[in-house]
């Protein structure tokens, strides 16, 4: 699972500093704080890209992440990939309502011995900004901002040693891809392999 992701204050990818100015932005008008920077923690207000509804071209917008289960009241913050089109309440937002989530790292927790846990901080590779495959719902209420989950999947090498799960990691190649309903939501979630390096912090 993903319980926190970090965003950098002095963010060196261009592309990633103006989606941010556009989500504070819109934010502003709402009169809603997003979280522009630094430890993003479910219930928090962030940067979410998708499409726009009057062009589905990709914008950025202010989501709240996780959202009171309907039935269970429990805070869902992260769906696992391999069910959520099995889930009435995602069955929609498969199709139609895919994100993704920028962020510098992610982080998860080691379990040691005793009651003790390590955290790490997981990145790309590359050095270049992660963005995260989630799912966003709209509530009945068009006063209340979208909420997002991030879609998590089986760790893969290495990194199961650290936790069993880790996000989905969409290249910002394939955003649009990933964004497009026409993309067949199976297909392409089964052919990102994207890389990260642990980092004990």
């Amino acid at each position: 699972m993903c319980g926190r992701y970090f965003l950098e204050e002095e963010l060196q990818d261009e592309r990633l500093v103006e989606q941010v100015q556009q989500a504070a932005r819109i934010a502003q008008k709402l009169d809603v704080k997003l979280k522009t920077a630094g430890e993003v923690c479910p219930t928090d207000v962030a940067l979410v890209i998708a499409p726009s509804a009057l062009n589905r071209r990709m914008d950025a917008f202010p989501m709240r992440w996780g959202f009171i289960h309907p039935t269970r009241g429990m805070l869902v913050f992260n769906t696992r990939m391999e069910t959520a089109p099995e889930k009435d309440m995602f069955a929609g937002s498969v199709n139609d309502r895919r994100c993704l989530i920028p962020a510098s790292c992610y982080y998860e927790w080691k379990k040691l011995e005793g009651n003790k846990k390590q955290r790490y901080a997981f990145s790309a590779a590359n050095g270049e900004p992660l963005y995260l495959a989630g799912l966003y719902i709209r509530t009945s209420d068009e006063r209340q901002l979208p909420c997002f989950t991030i879609l998590t999947q089986e760790a893969s090498g290495e990194l199961r040693s650290l936790h069993p799960r880790m996000p989905v990691i969409v290249p910002f190649s394939r955003a649009e891809e990933w964004l497009s309903p026409d993309t067949d939501f199976h297909e392409m979630i089964h052919s990102l392999n994207e890389s990260v390096v642990a980092e004990a912090r």
